[in-house]
Formats: C-alpha cells, sequence, structure tokens
C-alpha cells in the first residue's frame, strides 16, 4: 500500500493563499550569499549576522524561490550565467535560541534540477518574518557538480 485512497488519487494540498501585493505591506527578507557554501549557522544570532555579504530584499511571503534568484540574479552578475546553480537554507532560532538551519532545495536560471524549488513559496516552506536565508552560489562551470556532490552527502 503506497498510501494512496482506494481511487488511486493522493489528496491535494489546499492551494496556498494569494496575496495582494497592492494592499499587503511587504515583509524585509535578509539573504546571506556566499560563494562555493553556506554560512555556517553559528555565525548568525539576534546580536550578530554575516552582514558583509547580505542581500535585503522587501517582498511578500508568497515570493517564489524563482523570483528570489532573479533578484540575486540583479545583484550577482555570476547568477545570471547559465548553470550557475544556488541552494537555500532558512535559519532561525530553536526553543533554546541558538540558530540552526533547515536545507529547503537549490534554483538555477534556465535550467531545471531534481531539487528544483523555483516554485516553491516562502509560505510553503512557513518561512516566519524574522528568519534568514542562506543562500550559497555555485558558479557555472563547477556549480552544478560541487552542489551535486554536497546534496549526496547529506543523503549518507
Amino acid at each position: 500500500w503506497n498510501g494512496a485512497p482506494v481511487g488511486g488519487a493522493r489528496p491535494q494540498e489546499p492551494p496556498e493563499p494569494v496575496v495582494d501585493r497592492e494592499q499587503v505591506c511587504p515583509m524585509l527578507l535578509r539573504l546571506f550569499c556566499k560563494f562555493g557554501d553556506h554560512h555556517e549557522d553559528s555565525l548568525f544570532s539576534y546580536e550578530q549576522q554575516p552582514v558583509a555579504d547580505e542581500v535585503r530584499v522587501h517582498t511578500w511571503k508568497d515570493a517564489t524561490f524563482g523570483e528570489l534568484t532573479e533578484l540575486l540574479a540583479q545583484v550577482h552578475r555570476e547568477v545570471r550565467l547559465s548553470n550557475t546553480r544556488l541552494t537555500f537554507k532558512v535559519v532561525y532560532p530553536n526553543s533554546s535560541g541558538a540558530f540552526v538551519s533547515t536545507p529547503i532545495g537549490g534554483t538555477s536560471l534556465g535550467r531545471r534540477t531534481n531539487d528544483d524549488i523555483a516554485r516553491k513559496s516562502l509560505a510553503s516552506i512557513r518561512f516566519t518574518t524574522g528568519d534568514f536565508l542562506s543562500v550559497a552560489i555555485y558558479p557555472a562551470k563547477s556549480g552544478y557538480t560541487q552542489a551535486k556532490e554536497e546534496a549526496r552527502g547529506e543523503e549518507r
């Protein structure tokens, strides 16, 4: 049994509510970008973050990771190169107040990947105002291979 109902169809998740971007005020989203890897969780606290690598964006909870990738391409020209890969982690305080992260997936302009999250929204990952996004940028030539190897290491 694969968990599907007798008819074979799986129940669909309810559609995400659409945000009226004309009426709803955007939130500040803080993205911390690093080439070749993510920032260590220990660099994040209430008092400090790796601000030298910070990109601030005002957006809404229905913003997709594809939209965020396009915004980052405006800031970091390397993201515009074909096959450059970005991986995202959400960084947040746990119940004891220490900052931890959870991998979300990756995007790439002009290329779909197995863990592509371009259509996934901030709301769908339960992003909360005050959370951060850590973004690892893997430039075109070595990027896809390096991110793939990293993903394989996480599976073990």
